[in-house]
């Protein structure tokens, strides 16, 4: 029997009625006087569409025009830049559209402390995540370049691992702690606070309303992938995405998707920092390919620890009995 919350539209004249207090899974929808001018998924790709537009399209011209291509010699403004764009062209759109449709903010955003325990055990998830994305890419590369891509192709994906390793490592070079800490804030806080609003805020409020609990989570998921432009990690950012709008869903909180986003690209700055290096795998950091068993070990207890973290996660954000798991 599917859940009657999975139809996120009420039968009553258009309003909705909030679930009884003390729920988990999806917010607390109020009721609303007016109905919304849009439908819920269209509105969540027309914000999406927006979003895409100002801040790859219109701030990658922005950043063109200021720095150009090479931008050697002022890494500090794009900095400030790509800070300065992610709260102008993904938060600003993603707040500013709502008022179409006539939505409550503290809604949409699930704006609800997070706890303590909850939030520990997706903190642990995902550095457990860490290892099991590490592996998996390990292995992707290995399967592309030895039997998926033909020979041809192979001087192009090298032109385009060494394209981004060069922008990344310019934008991500750290030379004392202070440069550390402002790399923290551009590529860590400013992400984990600007994109959530977005994706685990906006966009995923309006699939819920508009389709089944679980589409709703994997597309977040999806989207959230392609958003990035990086075809080489689109299964690890889809895996993330989808882990942030089930936690986010489940606990009613978008403070759990934000801190698990910010430990996560947190993680990136440490490895980068401390080890010279865009992974926490040691034959990695040490400048050398990791073996077929430390991608085993590593990537089979990573997905051991994070099993058990979401087990725990599920546990903890329970507060009434009705079992969520049959609304997805």
């Amino acid at each position: 029997m599917d859940d009657p919350r999975d139809n996120m539209e009420s039968r009553d004249g258009g309003q909705e009625t909030a679930p009884p207090s003390g729920g988990i899974g999806p917010p607390s929808f109020a009721a609303i006087e007016t109905p919304p001018l849009i439908g819920p998924v269209v509105f969540g790709f027309l914000v999406l569409a927006v979003a895409f537009f100002a801040y790859q399209i219109l701030g990658g011209l922005i950043s063109f025009l200021l720095f150009g291509l090479g931008a050697e010699g002022d890494i500090q403004g794009m900095r400030v830049v790509t800070v300065i764009s992610q709260l102008l062209f993904l938060v600003l759109p993603a707040l500013l559209l709502l008022g179409l449709q006539r939505w409550k903010v503290r809604d949409v955003l699930r704006l609800k402390m997070p706890r303590l325990l909850p939030l520990l055990s997706v903190i642990v998830a995902v550095i457990a995540m860490q290892y099991v994305v590490q592996a998996y890419v390990e292995v992707q590369q290995h399967v592309l370049r030895n039997y998926l891509l033909p020979d041809s192709l192979l001087p192009l994906l090298d032109e385009f691992e060494q394209l981004l390793e060069e922008l990344y490592g310019k934008l991500l070079a750290m030379r004392s702690p202070t440069e550390a800490l402002f790399v923290w804030v551009v590529v860590a806080l400013t992400p984990g606070f600007c994109e959530e609003v977005l994706f685990r805020g906006t966009v995923q409020y309006s699939f819920e309303r508009g389709m089944r609990v679980r589409w709703a989570l994997l597309l977040n998921g999806v989207i959230f992938s392609l958003f990035h432009l990086n075809p080489v990690t689109f299964v690890p950012l889809t895996m993330l995405g989808v882990f942030f709008a089930v936690i986010t869903w489940r606990s009613g909180s978008i403070g759990y998707a934000v801190v698990a986003h910010i430990t996560n690209n947190t993680l990136a700055v440490v490895a980068l920092y401390v080890f010279q290096s865009d992974t926490l795998l040691p034959a990695e950091s040490a400048g050398a390919t990791p073996s077929a068993g430390v991608l085993l070990i590593s990537g089979g207890i990573g997905l051991l620890v994070f099993a058990a973290s979401v087990a725990l996660f599920w546990v903890l954000t329970a507060d009434r009995e009705t079992e969520t798991l049959n609304a997805l």
